[in-house]
């Protein structure tokens, strides 16, 4: 086996759920493993391995680790994952497949934040969001983005309960969309 072919197999390699060392750190919320793989990746990796397969890889759920640190709230990661993201990858990339990038159920990491109840998560991907997207993907495919089963991050919100993300999330509609935008598409 070849030193490229070892660096792969270590820093890319999957378990069974298509996990790399990467989505589990991103998942678990250890910064200092997220770290050490990123700098690693660096030494180790192309461009654009470290794109496509770190900052873009997804596992067989379609997650990308920024998908996983929104699910399991951890805002330290997230924060980290953007900041290498910004750096590395191109708006595109950035706005297609990390922003608004879904997973196999069709839910973005925002509708996910919102299943959950993280208002701080929330928070920070809207803010994230807004600095990179239009106005009209800020409406259409964050506010307004449905997944598979064609609900919002406000139905995901409402259906668990969550009364501050269903009211962060309405004073955020209010800000951006129209009336009839909120009654025919927020709602439904």
């Amino acid at each position: 086996m070849t030193t490229e072919e070892r660096n792969n197999k270590f820093l890319l390699g999957t378990d069974n759920e298509g996990m790399t060392a990467w989505h589990m750190a991103a998942e678990c919320g250890n910064l200092e493993i997220l770290q050490t793989v990123w700098e690693l990746a660096e030494e180790k990796l192309t461009k654009e391995e470290i794109n496509n397969k770190l900052l873009l890889g997804t596992d067989i759920e379609g997650m990308t680790a920024w998908h996983r640190a929104a699910w399991k709230g951890n805002l330290e990661i997230l924060r980290k994952v953007w900041e290498w993201a910004v750096e590395k990858l191109t708006t595109e990339d950035i706005n297609n497949k990390l922003l608004l990038g879904t997973d196999r159920e069709g839910m973005t990491a925002w509708q996910r934040a919102a299943w959950k109840g993280n208002l701080e998560i929330l928070h920070n991907i809207y803010d994230c969001a807004n600095e990179k997207l239009t106005t009209e993907e800020m409406n259409n495919n964050l506010l307004l983005g449905t997944d598979n089963e064609g609900r919002t991050a406000w139905y995901h919100a409402a259906k668990d309960g969550n009364l501050e993300v269903l009211q962060k999330v309405w004073e955020w509609a209010e800000e951006k969309l129209t009336k009839e935008e909120i009654n025919n598409k927020l709602f439904f």
